[in-house]
């Protein structure tokens, strides 16, 4: 998938929502996920959480870029 898009990053799966239930974000009754967005620093700090409310419910791009700005 990741060759098709053209991008150079790794795309993960989680199936069984492992990672989505110790995230809290797996919805209740479904086998899916609410969109939400992390930002883990490579010492595994989370310095930026979106958990959306509905499945439109994503942070923008700006919001992203400016997270990963302050990084820096």
């Amino acid at each position: 998938m990741a060759g098709k898009l053209g991008i150079s990053f790794p795309l993960l799966s989680d199936v069984g929502l492992k990672t989505a239930l110790a995230y809290g974000v797996a919805m209740d009754g479904d086998e899916i996920a609410v969109p939400a967005t992390f930002i883990v620093t490579a010492d595994k700090r989370i310095v930026y959480e979106k958990v959306g409310e509905s499945v439109t419910d994503r942070p923008s791009v700006s919001d992203i870029t400016e997270a990963l700005d302050a990084l820096r």
